[in-house]
C-alpha cells in the first residue's frame, strides 16, 4: 500500500494533485489545516494537508507456458528410448504423453487474508468518515454562498468573499459559525474601507434623486438630528415647487424643529438664500424629484447648484426596494451633479440589502446614511463600514 501526504490551498487542488499522482483509485485517509515552518508562516494562511493511499495489487507468479507435445526435456522419466530410431535420436511413445502441468496458486495464510480484510475495512471506514466530513464542510460553505447570493450581492463580490472564507475557516471547528460571520464581515469592511475617507458633511448639502425615494423626509430627519440632538444651527431651502403640498409639508417640519425655511424659484434666489444663512452650521437644500431619464431636468438642478458661491455636497438618495438595473441607471443619469455620497431610503421595505454593497463598489462613493421607517427623526442611521458589514450579515442563521 502506498501512502503519501499532499499540501494544497483547498480540497479541490488536493484532489487534482492526488488524481494526477496516484490515479483515480486513490482514497483520502485524512485532512487537516496546517501552517508552514518558520516565522513567515505566521503571516500566511494555513494550508490543507491531505493524506491519500493507493492499494497496489500484488503480482501473482506467472505459470510457465504449456509444454508442446513431444518436447519434454531430456532425461524425463516419461520418455522411452529406442535403439533403432532412424529419424530422431529419441522418440516419445504416444501412450506416455501427458498433458502439461498447470501451476496451482500457493496456499494463502488465513491470518494474512484476515489482516488484509481488516485493512480494507479500516480504509473504507476512514474514507466514509472523511467523505461525510467533506460533505458537511461543503454544505457549510454552500449555505454561506447561498445566503450572500440571496441577499443579492453581486456574484463577483460573493466569489471574493467565499475564497477568503474557504481559506480561513475550518468547517469542522466547533466555533465555525462565529468565525465565519466575523470573516465575512471583515471581508466586506476591507472591500469598502478605501472608499470611506474622513470628510465633513459641509456647509451646504443638497438632496437629489428620483421622484418618490423620500428626499424631503430624509432631509427633515437629518435636520432634526443635527438641530435637536447635536445643537447645530440649520436652515432649509427648497426648490420643490412642483409637487403639490411639498412646501407645506416641509414648513411643518421646519416649524417643529424651529429652523427657517426659504423657497427659491430661480438659481439667483437660491444663491441669495444660501448667502443669508452663511452663519448657520448647515444649509440643507431640497430639490424636486426628477425621473432619471430626463437629463434636461437634472441639468436644471445643476444650474441651481452651480449658482452657489461655495462648494456643495450632493447626496444622491436612492431606494433599497429599487431593482439594481434601475439603480445603476440612476447612478449614471445623476452623475452630472457630481454627487459625493449616497443615502439609501426605505430599508424597512426590503429583505435584501446587497444592493448597498453593490452600488458602493460600482459608484466608488460611500453610503453615509440609511433610513428605515417613517418615524421622525429617529428612523435614520449613519452607515460606516462596520455597521454595513453587520447589516449585510444580519439574519445569517447558517449553523444549523
Amino acid at each position: 500500500m502506498k501512502i503519501k501526504k499532499y499540501l494544497a490551498r483547498d480540497m479541490r487542488e488536493a484532489m487534482h494533485l492526488i488524481k494526477e499522482d496516484m490515479g483515480p483509485d486513490a482514497v483520502i485517509l485524512a485532512s487537516k489545516k496546517v501552517r508552514g515552518r518558520g516565522i513567515l508562516a505566521l503571516f500566511r494562511p494555513r494550508r490543507l494537508e491531505v493524506t491519500a493511499a493507493l492499494d497496489e495489487p500484488r503480482e501473482m507468479p506467472k505459470p510457465p507456458p504449456p509444454a508442446k507435445p513431444g518436447s519434454e526435456p531430456f532425461g524425463s522419466p516419461n520418455r522411452v528410448y529406442h535403439r533403432n530410431a532412424p529419424e530422431s535420436r529419441f522418440n516419445l511413445t504416444d501412450e506416455d504423453e501427458r498433458p502439461p502441468a498447470v501451476m496451482q496458486p500457493p496456499n494463502r495464510d488465513p491470518l494474512s487474508v484476515h489482516q488484509e480484510l481488516h485493512e480494507m475495512k479500516t480504509l473504507l471506514n476512514r474514507l466514509t468518515t472523511h467523505n461525510s466530513a467533506f460533505a458537511a464542510g461543503e454544505g457549510f460553505f454552500n449555505r454561506w454562498e447561498q445566503f450572500l447570493t440571496e441577499n443579492e450581492i453581486d456574484k463577483e463580490i460573493v466569489a471574493d468573499i467565499m475564497k477568503t472564507l474557504r481559506e480561513q475557516i475550518d468547517p469542522s471547528d466547533v466555533k465555525r459559525y462565529d468565525r465565519a460571520r466575523l470573516c465575512v464581515q471583515n471581508e466586506i469592511m476591507n472591500l469598502v474601507a478605501p472608499i470611506y475617507t474622513e470628510q465633513d458633511l459641509g456647509h451646504v448639502v443638497a438632496f437629489v434623486g428620483p421622484t418618490g425615494v423620500g428626499k424631503t423626509t430624509t432631509l427633515a430627519k437629518l435636520a432634526a438630528q443635527y438641530t435637536l440632538f447635536h445643537g447645530k444651527s440649520t436652515a432649509v431651502v427648497t426648490l420643490d415647487t412642483y409637487r403639490i403640498g411639498a412646501v407645506e409639508q416641509l414648513q411643518i417640519y421646519a416649524d417643529i424643529m424651529g429652523v427657517p425655511l426659504e423657497v427659491a424659484n430661480t438659481p439667483s434666489q437660491l444663491k441669495e438664500a444660501v448667502a443669508r444663512h452663511r452663519n448657520k452650521d448647515f444649509v440643507f437644500v431640497d430639490t424636486a424629484g426628477r425621473p432619471s431619464r430626463e437629463s434636461s431636468k437634472i441639468a436644471e438642478i445643476k444650474s441651481y447648484l452651480d449658482s452657489i458661491d461655495e462648494s456643495v455636497q450632493v447626496l444622491l438618495c436612492v431606494s433599497c426596494n429599487t431593482k439594481q438595473r434601475d439603480l445603476l441607471r440612476v447612478l449614471n443619469d445623476f452623475s452630472q451633479l457630481n454627487y459625493s455620497a449616497l443615502v439609501f431610503t426605505k430599508l424597512d421595505e426590503t429583505e435584501s440589502t446587497g444592493c448597498i454593497l453593490n452600488l458602493i463598489r460600482y459608484s466608488g462613493v460611500p453610503v453615509t446614511h440609511v433610513t428605515n421607517g417613517q418615524n421622525m427623526p429617529d428612523d435614520i442611521e449613519v452607515l460606516y463600514p462596520k455597521k454595513l458589514a453587520k447589516l449585510l450579515t444580519r439574519g445569517a442563521g447558517l449553523d444549523a
